[in-house]
C-alpha cells in the first residue's frame, strides 16, 4: 500500500497530491482509538472550555488529521519540486527578517539554526530552502513510525540537496555543519527523551530538549523561528521572526544551564504563537505533555 501511493503521488499535481492527502487524513479521523482521543485532550489542554466549545475542536480535530495527510503526500511529492516553477508558489509574510537572519548569518560565518514545528508545509519548505539560502542545508528528521515510509522519506528529502541525519545519530555533524557556514533545521515542538526543561506551552509545562539551544550556544549561529504555512492548494506562506538573541557560552554550568532554558523558552513559545495562529494546520497527535523522568524545573 506504502509503495503504491509513494509511485503515485510524485506523478501528480501538487494540488491533487494535497487533496488526497487531505482525503485520507478525513478517512483516518473517523476511525475510534487512542490517537483519535489523545487529539481531542490536546485540543482540550489548549483550548479549554471558555475559549474554544466541543464542536468547535471536533472540527479542529478533523482539520489535523487533514492536515497529516496533506504534510505525508507532501513528503513524498516534494522530489517533483522544480526549481524555477515552482518557487512562484512562496510568499514571505515578512521577508526582511529572513533577509535580516541570513545577512546575520553570513557575518558571523558560524551558521544558522532554524528552529520549527510540525506546523503547515515543513517538507515543501525544506525544498524551497535548499535552493534560496545560499548555503548547505541540514535537517534533522525523526524516523517515520509509519511502516516502509522512511525509506520513501529519506529518498525524497535527499534528491532536493537536503543532508538528513536521524534523530540520535546526528552526534557531533550538526556542529560541524554550523561552524562550517551550513543552515540546520530542527524540529523542537515534541516531548523527547533526553535531558529537557520544563517550560509553558499553551499554559501547562512540557518536557523540552535542551540539545537545541545548546547546539546555538556551543556552535555560535544565528538562531531564528520559521514556519511554512499552506495558503490555498499548492501554494504557501513563509512567516519569520525577528532573530533570536543567543547568549554567549558560559563556562558556568548554572549559568550555560540558564542560558539553555531562556532559549529553549523562546523558541516555544514563538511556537505556541504560530500554532495559535494556525491550529488547524498543526499535527497535534504528539504526546507534547508527557511526563519524563530527565524534565529539570525551570531555573529561577
Amino acid at each position: 500500500m506504502i509503495g503504491a501511493v509513494a509511485w503515485a503521488v510524485p506523478r501528480l499535481p501538487l494540488e491533487r497530491a494535497q487533496t488526497l492527502g487531505a482525503a485520507l487524513g478525513r478517512a483516518v479521523a473517523m476511525l475510534p482509538g487512542k490517537r483519535r482521543r489523545r487529539v481531542e485532550n490536546h485540543l482540550r489542554i489548549a483550548f479549554p472550555d471558555g475559549t474554544m466549545d466541543s464542536a468547535q475542536r471536533a472540527a479542529l480535530a478533523r482539520e489535523s488529521y487533514s492536515a497529516l495527510g496533506s504534510f505525508l503526500c507532501e513528503s513524498l511529492w516534494v522530489s517533483s519540486w522544480k526549481d524555477q516553477a515552482d518557487n512562484g508558489r512562496v510568499r514571505f509574510a515578512n521577508e526582511e527578517n529572513w533577509r535580516r537572519t541570513l545577512e546575520l548569518a553570513r557575518e558571523r560565518g558560524r551558521g544558522l539554526i532554524i528552529y520549527t514545528a510540525h506546523l503547515g508545509t515543513p517538507e515543501l519548505f525544506g525544498r524551497w530552502l535548499s535552493t534560496n539560502c545560499g548555503m548547505p542545508l541540514m535537517a534533522v528528521a525523526a524516523p517515520s513510525k509509519i511502516a516502509g515510509l522512511q525509506e520513501h522519506m529519506s529518498a525524497r528529502r535527499q534528491s532536493g540537496n537536503v543532508q538528513v541525519v536521524l534523530r540520535g545519530e546526528a552526534g557531533s555533524a550538526t556542529l560541524r555543519h554550523l561552524r562550517a557556514g551550513g543552515v540546520l533545521v530542527m524540529f523542537v515542538d515534541h516531548s523527547l527523551k533526553g535531558p529537557g526543561v520544563e517550560v509553558p506551552f499553551f499554559g501547562r509545562g512540557a518536557h523540552t530538549l535542551l540539545a537545541p539551544a545548546k547546539l546555538a550556544l556551543q556552535s555560535g549561529a544565528v538562531g531564528n523561528t520559521l514556519f511554512a504555512l499552506r495558503e490555498g492548494a499548492g501554494r504557501f506562506s513563509l512567516e519569520c521572526d525577528d532573530p533570536m538573541e543567543i547568549p554567549s557560552y558560559s563556562r558556568d554550568r548554572g549559568e550555560r544551564f540558564r542560558q539553555e532554558a531562556v532559549v529553549a523558552a523562546e523558541y516555544t513559545g514563538r511556537i505556541e504563537a504560530a500554532i495559535r495562529r494556525h491550529p488547524q494546520q498543526y499535527l497535534w497527535m504528539h504526546k507534547r505533555w508527557q511526563k519524563r523522568s530527565d524534565t529539570l524545573p525551570f531555573p529561577s
